[in-house]
This record gives structure tokens, C-alpha cells and sequence, in this order.
């Protein structure tokens, strides 16, 4: 057989795993709050055009250091989807398996 009982019980747990909507919750919160992030750093400058404040606030350390918690929760979100679609794979592979099995003894 493709998929033995034991991946089968590792695919179950990655399936309950809750973790994974954490992480996506988490990379939307922080996407979202990248608008406000940038406001609040462009209502600091001192800058005339909006242009200015705007090129200013991504240059500074605290925007920057968003953008870097944004990555680090996208990758976090994006390895937690892989996984899952990984999980679910395996299990389409059991049940084709188990299905074939079935059909195969009905056969003889």
C-alpha cells in the first residue's frame, strides 16, 4: 500500500492541527496593520509632499522591522499550508488505495 496506518495517523494529526490558523490569522493581522504602520511613521515626518513622507517612512528601522515580522508570518503561514496540502495528499493516496483494494476483491 502507498500510505501505511502510521502516516496515516501523522496525516490525522497535521488534519487536527489548529496551528495553522494561527499562523494565517497572525500574516493577515500583520498585512493589514501595514497600512497603519506606514501612516503613523508618515504623520512623524517633517517632510512637505506626501511623497517625501512616504519614501521617509519606509526608510525607517521601525518600518522596516514590520515588513521583517510580516515575512517571518507568511513564511510561517505558507509552511503551515504546504504541510496541510501535504497531509491531504497523502490521505487522497489512502483513500484511491483503499478504493482500488476494495474494487480489486470484488473483482475476484
Amino acid at each position: 500500500m502507498l500510505v501505511s496506518d502510521d502516516d496515516m495517523h501523522h496525516v490525522l494529526e497535521v488534519l487536527s492541527d489548529e496551528s495553522g490558523a494561527a499562523h494565517r490569522a497572525a500574516h493577515e493581522y500583520l498585512d493589514a496593520l501595514t497600512k497603519t504602520v506606514l501612516a503613523e511613521l508618515m504623520g512623524e515626518s517633517d517632510a512637505k509632499s506626501a511623497t517625501e513622507r512616504e519614501q521617509w517612512a519606509r526608510a525607517q528601522p521601525k518600518f522596516k522591522d514590520h515588513l521583517a515580522r510580516v515575512g517571518q508570518a507568511a513564511k510561517a503561514d505558507y509552511q503551515a499550508r504546504q504541510r496541510y496540502a501535504a497531509a491531504n495528499a497523502k490521505l487522497e493516496a489512502w483513500r484511491t488505495g483503499n478504493a482500488n483494494a476494495r474494487a480489486a476483491e470484488r473483482v475476484r
